[in-house]
């Protein structure tokens, strides 16, 4: 934690419990904290009474938080999704599937140098959209080590504070046969993120009935956050409701896969608590500023009722309450930690403002504090000059620097990690060439029953050469993310034995372009979802710019 001050003056929306909206306040934050949130013409508080805000002329809002994204795979760009699927495993093994994304990504992600380029490209992505909070990128090295990539950006999986409980997370839905150790690991944990039912037949479904136990007792509790939850229906939805779990909606993945989201009025009407995820690049938001605009399109169409400060709870609060994170974040607050993000002017209504802002109005973003992402006036607090970023006409400055940085992007500029991955996939057939002439290399996993052996290192190997954990891309029964262990916390870094990798016919790939930064810098993203098959016209029509 800096110990310096620093105060900022504008409209602030506060999404604290009486969803105050202050016209004209000042955010006097210490340190890491918020100090004070107060009316600018009242007086500072103590220690502050010397210092002039920065008016900055624009709403503040807390940072977003999402809660679903696999960020590995978000230098993807949209992929164009060949058919309607019913159920997730439908297409992780299909042949355009291969070609289009788990190909590429499988050369990408072990090619040395790249995961550095990946961690540092996908974190400016989210700082970009003002997203202050997602889901992680695990990391995997030669040794056998596996960790969380440590960044700028908070990682619900390892937040790196003592106050943020981790979240555990899970991407297969849960065997029929482990529900009763199932409820057990739900009652040990604050949050379990789990894909849940995603996908639109009874197969999906299945999964989440596959969760009772006996009459009216279900492997269900507070900690559950479903991830999709496409085929429950309103006495699912009840189910959960019941016992305080929620869920995480990314209705323009879901579209593009399966044609329809979730039953999201049945969820409301339920009283079921919701979260959004962008989920990823490559059959979802470019970031969460994105599938907020998504959440609305769909919200009107299907009259589902939210409103627009509901939409907006759901990136915030409503967000950080899922976590048990909303006694420190979720909220502008005295006592919270300033994760802050402006949108430039203050007219019109506060929530609509930010659901019509497109990543040009994103004028600053703040991290624990620090200022991470700002315009030229509002870069005050950069410990260094800031790297330049233009994209549709704007200018912006990112600030990298952190004593604490991950070991794997020290030093790496974004200009240089852009570089490198736009070289990489296009030379995506050479190193596929490359890669297949090498031999095998071990599977590094652990398995949940305890049968292979366990064994915990004490930190990053100096200058291990650190390759990507593909998340969405699990072999069959393996996991390969740190997971349940209710016996005692995951420590940073874990050495697991060795497990023979699965033999397939790898994908014929062919050279790809870096997905863009940005939407409003991506001239080639509106005319791509409105090419895609799945989505409903009416969907189409109403994300069009």
């Amino acid at each position: 934690m800096q110990a310096s001050k620093r105060a900022y003056r504008g409209r602030v929306v506060q999404m604290d419990a009486a969803f105050s909206v202050l016209k004209d306040a000042v955010i006097w934050i210490e340190g890491n904290r918020i100090k004070a949130v107060l009316d600018a013409a009242a007086t500072p508080p103590q220690g502050f009474e010397h210092m002039t805000p920065i008016n900055t002329g624009g709403t503040f809002y807390p940072g977003l938080i999402e809660l679903h994204n696999h960020l590995g795979y978000d230098i993807l760009k949209l992929w164009d999704v060949p058919k309607l699927y019913c159920n997730r495993g439908q297409w992780q093994g299909s042949p355009p599937y291969q070609a289009g994304v788990s190909g590429p990504m499988g050369v990408l992600g072990k090619t040395p140098g790249v995961a550095p380029a990946i961690a540092r490209y996908t974190e400016a992505k989210c700082l970009m959209g003002g997203t202050t909070t997602s889901q992680g990128i695990t990391l995997f090295s030669a040794p056998g080590l596996m960790r969380q990539y440590r960044g700028i950006v908070r990682n619900v999986e390892e937040s790196l504070d003592s106050t943020l409980p981790d979240a555990k997370a899970r991407i297969p839905d849960y065997a029929a046969k482990d529900k009763d150790n199932f409820l057990g690991y739900l009652k040990d944990f604050p949050c379990l993120l789990m894909h849940l039912s995603e996908g639109i037949d009874a197969s999906a479904r299945k999964h989440f009935l596959d969760l009772e136990i006996s009459p009216n007792v279900w492997a269900i509790a507070a900690s559950l956050t479903g991830i999709h939850c496409n085929a429950l229906t309103r006495k699912d939805f009840d189910r959960l409701a019941a016992v305080r779990a929620g869920m995480v909606w990314s209705p323009l993945s879901n579209f593009m896969l399966y044609g329809q989201t979730a039953d999201i009025k049945s969820a409301r009407a339920a009283g079921v608590r919701i979260g959004l995820g962008s989920d990823w690049s490559p059959s979802g938001s470019k970031n969460l500023l994105h599938e907020l605009k998504v959440v609305r399109v769909v919200n009107s169409v299907q009259a589902l009722g939210f409103s627009d400060r509901d939409i907006v709870a759901m990136a915030t609060i409503v967000a950080a309450g899922l976590l048990r994170w909303d006694r420190y974040l979720g909220s502008i607050e005295a006592g919270k930690y300033a994760d802050l993000v402006l949108v430039r002017g203050k007219a019109g209504d506060a929530y609509e403002h930010l659901l019509k802002a497109d990543e040009t109005r994103i004028d600053l973003v703040v991290i624990d504090g620090l200022p991470r992402y700002a315009i030229k006036k509002l870069t005050a607090g950069f410990s260094g000059t800031g790297e330049v970023i233009s994209f549709a006409g704007e200018t912006r400055y990112l600030n990298l620097d952190d004593a604490n940085a991950d070991e794997i992007v020290a030093g790496l500029s974004l200009k240089v990690a852009t570089k490198t991955l736009s070289n990489a996939m296009k030379n995506l057939p050479t190193l596929a060439k490359k890669q297949a002439k090498l031999p095998p290399s071990p599977l590094m996993t652990m398995a949940m029953d305890g049968a292979r052996r366990r064994v915990f290192g004490q930190g990053p190997t100096p200058r291990a050469d650190w390759t990507l954990v593909l998340d969405q891309d699990e072999p069959p029964d393996e996991n390969l993310r740190p997971r349940f262990d209710s016996e005692a916390p995951l420590p940073g870094t874990i050495r697991m034995s060795a497990m023979p990798t699965a033999t397939k016919a790898p994908a014929v790939l062919k050279p790809l372009e870096l997905d863009e930064l940005t939407v409003t810098g991506d001239p080639g993203y509106y005319p791509a979802i409105a090419g895609q098959r799945n989505i409903p016209q009416a969907i189409k029509d109403g994300l069009q710019p």
